[in-house]
């Protein structure tokens, strides 16, 4: 069932994720770029805002879903909700923070998305990535403090409603915003999280909280692929030590999708974290 319904969004996402042809690019329907500097480490970003299609007919707030990896996550989603919004789910605003321009990719995601400096991590993408590893509370302070704001005031956004979505390196950095600044989104999606990032240092991370708090205010849905091997180990290892937390106000639930890789997991796990957040 999970190999039809990938090749069922893998169809959608080609068909409308990228819609009206300008010149000699394309570009995706209803979707804006702000050019942003971060205050915190000095990169130059951009934000896709992928606006619902009801927006300009009506005065109403919507919910704020913030993605990363644009690379492939801002395409992905938005031919997901090109079907789904209005009919599945109720409608979103989406905006996706790009790498920053002029940095390769693979370091651009390596300094923002990792919570500590590990130089000697071998499970990385290169050695001169994790040279800049480990700067993820810098890149939480931007999206704290210039991407949310920016977007509530050029945006009719419902502040109370608002969706970190992380995949990989991103389910990471969901993590640690999960366990330092809880409160900074309503709901996580969370997928194939690099929990083995530096000797599993989120786990030692999620023991320093628990030492200080039995409350975590969240709602979190975390998704990996059943062929994710030591990964999904870990996430099973992970939830296992939520379970017996009970922290106070933490609604969470996790969910192996079978027969789905590291890289073909993300479209799914996106279509079942907005039905399940946001389903009408």
């Amino acid at each position: 069932m999970y190999k039809r319904l990938f090749l069922i969004l893998v169809s959608t996402i080609l068909v409308f994720a990228v819609q009206v042809y300008a010149g000699d690019q394309f570009t995706i329907q209803n979707t804006q770029i702000l050019k942003i500097k971060s205050d915190f480490n000095q990169q130059n970003y951009e934000l896709y805002v992928r606006l619902p299609k009801g927006y300009h007919k009506s005065n109403r707030h919507y919910p704020l879903v913030l993605i990363n990896d644009t690379s492939y996550a801002i395409a992905t989603a938005s031919g997901i909700l090109h079907l789904i919004e209005g009919r599945d789910i109720e409608e979103v605003i989406v905006v996706g923070i790009s790498y920053s321009q002029g940095t390769d990719p693979l370091l651009s995601r390596t300094r923002d998305y990792t919570p500590t400096f590990a130089p000697h991590e071998t499970g990385g993408h290169s050695k001169a990535a994790q040279q800049v590893s480990g700067q993820a509370g810098s890149y939480v302070k931007f999206i704290d403090n210039q991407v949310i704001p920016l977007m509530i005031r050029s945006f009719r956004v419902d502040k109370s409603r608002k969706t970190f979505v992380g995949h990989s390196y991103g389910g990471l950095l969901g993590t640690y915003i999960l366990l330092h600044q809880p409160t900074l989104f309503e709901s996580y999606i969370l997928g194939s999280p690099s929990l083995w990032y530096d000797n599993k240092v989120i786990f030692e991370m999620e023991r320093s909280y628990a030492k200080r708090n039995h409350i975590l205010p969240a709602t979190v849905r975390y998704y990996i692929g059943g062929n994710e091997g030591f990964m999904v180990t870990d996430l099973k290892a992970f939830i296992s030590i939520l379970d017996k937390r009970q922290y106070e106000g933490f609604n969470y639930q996790y969910k192996v999708i079978p027969s789905t890789s590291h890289f073909s997991v993300f479209a799914l796990l996106l279509t079942e974290g907005l039905i399940d957040l946001y389903g009408k």
